[in-house]
Parts: C-alpha cells; sequence; structure tokens
C-alpha cells in the first residue's frame, strides 16, 4: 500500500530517498530515459507491480525548470512512460517554432504554449493538493529580489500556511503550473513569470514577484539545496543523516562542457557573449553541485569532475558519509565535422559505443540543444538516457537497504 504523504515527510517513519532533477529544457526527455531503468528495477523489488510508481519509493522529489515539470508529474503518481508521452507532445508544441529573435527584442518561445501544456497534466492543482502523493521542492530565481526561491508541500514550512494577517500569500494555495512555469523561465527562451506574493486586509494584491529560471542560481543541480532541506533544521523536515539513513539519486540532462572559440567571442555582440556566460555559469554550478555531493558521500559509481582531480573515487571530506548520493548523467560527446571526404573517419565516441552505432557530428551537436524539439531528436534522447541509465541501475543500485519494508518481508 502506498505511503501517505506524513508518512513520506515524518523523521520517524525510517530511512529516507530523494530523487533530485536538473534543469535543461528538452533535454528533460534523456532524464525520463535515465529513469526508466529505475522505474523498471523498482517496480521489480516490488513484485512487478504495475501500479507502482517512482512517488512510492522517493520521500521528496526536487527539480528545477524542466526538472519541476518532471518532478511535480511523478509527485502526482504519473508515470514515467506517461512523462514521455508528455515531453514527446511538448518537445515539438513548445519548441517548434520561434516567437522572437531569443537575444534582444523578444524571448524565442511562447510560454502559452508551454502552460497548455502543462495544464494538461497539473491542470488547476495546487502545492496543498491532496492529490500530491509525496515530498516536491519546486526552484526558481525571484529576480526583483535576487533570491534563489524553494518552495515546498512540506506543512510545516514557514510559508507553506502563514497567518493570515501576515499578508503573505501561503505556499499551499500557489498553482503547480506557475510555479513550474516560474521555475522554466528561462531567459532568452521565455519571459519572467509573474506571481502575486502579498495581500492587504481585502485580499488585493500589493505585491508581485518576478520569477526566472531556477538555473539563475546554484539551483539548477538542486542536489545541494535538497540535501539542505532535508538536514537544514529551518526547512522543519528533521531527517537524519548517514549513508544508513538518507539516500539521493541526482539526475542530469547531459553534460557537455560549454566551451566557445576566444576570437569568435569577441566579435558576438555583447547579449550574445552574455548568454554564452551565462551557460559557463550554470555548467559550472551544476558541476559543482555534484562535487560536493560526492565529497559528503561514497558513490558506488563516482561522477567524474575534471583532470585535476578526476572522480573523487574514495574521497568523503566528511570522514563518515552524510548520505547514500548517485549521479545518473551522461556526457553528450561530439566529433568534429568531416571536411572533406578523405578526412579520416574520427573513432566512436563514449556515447556512441554505449548506443552500439555511429552518429554524425550535427546529429550529436545537436543532442545539447535544450530547444531541439524535433521528434528524431527527443527518440535519441530517450534511447540515450536509457542506455545511460542501465549502466547505473541493477540489483545493487539503489541499496536494498533501502527498499521499502514491504518488498523485504
Amino acid at each position: 500500500m502506498p505511503k501517505t504523504l506524513f508518512e513520506h515527510l515524518s523523521p520517524d517513519t525510517g530511512a529516507k530517498r530523494i530523487l533530485a532533477l536538473d534543469g535543461g529544457g528538452v533535454k528533460g526527455v534523456l532524464t525520463l530515459g535515465m529513469l526508466k531503468p529505475l522505474e523498471d528495477e523498482l517496480r521489480r523489488r516490488a513484485g512487478g507491480d504495475p501500479n507502482f510508481r517512482l512517488s512510492d519509493y522517493y520521500d521528496l522529489i526536487g527539480g528545477t525548470s524542466t526538472g519541476a515539470i518532471i518532478a511535480s508529474g511523478l509527485s502526482l503518481g504519473l508515470s514515467i512512460d506517461e512523462m514521455i508521452e508528455l515531453y514527446m507532445k511538448l518537445g515539438p508544441d513548445v519548441f517548434g517554432k520561434t516567437a522572437g529573435d531569443g537575444v534582444f527584442l523578444q524571448s524565442k518561445f511562447d510560454a502559452r504554449k508551454l502552460r497548455r501544456a502543462l495544464h494538461s497534466v497539473l491542470s488547476t492543482k495546487t502545492l496543498g493538493s491532496q492529490d500530491i502523493k509525496t515530498g516536491l521542492a519546486i526552484h526558481a530565481k525571484r529576480i526583483d529580489t535576487g533570491s534563489a526561491w524553494v518552495v515546498t508541500n512540506h506543512p510545516l514550512g514557514v510559508y507553506y500556511d502563514p497567518a493570515s494577517e501576515s499578508g503573505v500569500f501561503p505556499n499551499k494555495r500557489y498553482r503547480l503550473t506557475d510555479l513550474v512555469l516560474a521555475s522554466a523561465a528561462a531567459p532568452t527562451f521565455f519571459d519572467e513569470v509573474t506571481i502575486d506574493i502579498e495581500f492587504d486586509e481585502k485580499r488585493r494584491p500589493i505585491q508581485k514577484g518576478f520569477f526566472v529560471d531556477g538555473a539563475v542560481s546554484a539551483n539548477n543541480n538542486p542536489s545541494m539545496q535538497l540535501f539542505m532541506l532535508a538536514l537544514e533544521p529551518s526547512y522543519k523536515f528533521g531527517w537524519k543523516a548517514g549513508a544508513d539513513n538518507l539516500m539521493m539519486t541526482s539526475c542530469g540532462t547531459g553534460m557537455r562542457r560549454p566551451g566557445v572559440d576566444g576570437k569568435a567571442f569577441q566579435g558576438l555582440p555583447p547579449g550574445l557573449r552574455g548568454v554564452h556566460a551565462l551557460r559557463a555559469m550554470v555548467y559550472d554550478t551544476q558541476l559543482q553541485g555534484v562535487m560536493m555531493m560526492q565529497a559528503f558521500s561514497n558513490p558506488r559509481k563516482p561522477w567524474r569532475i575534471n583532470s585535476e582531480i578526476g572522480d573523487m573515487d574514495g574521497v568523503c571530506v566528511s570522514g563518515t558519509p552524510l548520505l547514500d548520493f548517485q549521479r545518473i548523467d551522461i556526457t553528450l560527446d561530439t566529433k568534429p565535422r568531416a571536411k572533406r571526404r578523405t578526412d579520416p573517419v574520427p573513432p566512436m565516441t563514449q556515447l556512441e559505443r554505449l548506443i552500439g552505432r555511429e552518429l554524425d557530428a550535427i546529429t550529436l551537436e545537436a543532442l545539447d540543444h535544450m530547444d531541439n524539439g524535433k521528434k528524431a531528436n527527443m527518440d535519441l534522447l530517450i534511447e540515450v538516457g536509457m542506455a545511460a541509465g542501465r549502466t547505473y541501475v541493477d540489483a545493487t543500485y539503489p541499496d536494498p537497504k533501502f527498499d521499502l519494508p514491504e518488498w523485504r518481508s
């Protein structure tokens, strides 16, 4: 029998499990590909129950941008197949036609299309909806105050249901669609999202918040913030640290270092140079999050950070691991474009070896585009994600010590 929300959130109901989901536009479908083997393995452990969902296993699911879309859907009890179906519609519908130049005059895409796509799943449900089956955390950036927001459905949270005289709009009454749109409002892709924050005694809005993508903070990879949610007393979760008490699965959307030719960069207009700098910042904070989480744990399959420190295998700066942490992701390798037919064929990339066939350079490059909603690209992202997921997930991961008690009996 699925756990209640109270059982998921209470610190007194055993070990806790967290699922952290990165941002990355349409590459969220790659995340879903990686989650498919995970869901299949956990369903096997659950006795093959066709009704099993990741919301039955994970006690807190949190995400940023596209990760917030997936987190919201999974927390409502949707299966991975149902989420993939949503993304296969969302990709071409939302990113199929540009609305502006995406830099100087108008955001590249129409957020109304994304709202309609989200509404088909989230409807008018709020953060306090009883339809949410497990803990949920959504990350966004409030640009007018410069604060990074993490909004959760924990009933003891300070802003979840504040006193009416405070004038603060309760988090539990925010619509999931609005929160997810705020988390996914990537600069240059979508316009900022405006949400009413405070009200007067007659419930008239007196303050608005202006939100952009949660990636415009340190939380595109939300694992560090979710770790703090679990342990920092102010957040009220009150969970216990330790590799036997707390586990986290952190899923990326494919990693590629965002390099750019220096001379070409100098020749770009300031707006485009700013876009490149923002992407580089997001990559850095994303990788730093993985590094810090690995530093507090002892992953079964550590992720390579850089050439200086390698993959940190066996490194745990806290002495005793504070959690069981595993990063699941894949490097989106590229190869040089052939200029002449006589050019030597480059060796297969790790990605090509993983799926068992060669791809042309243009196809490989396109995999990292956050707005490539073409069906062929989406299908390939799912295939790559599933292949990557199978290299991490098996009978030993997630660690069986975190199996639900009823599975053991």
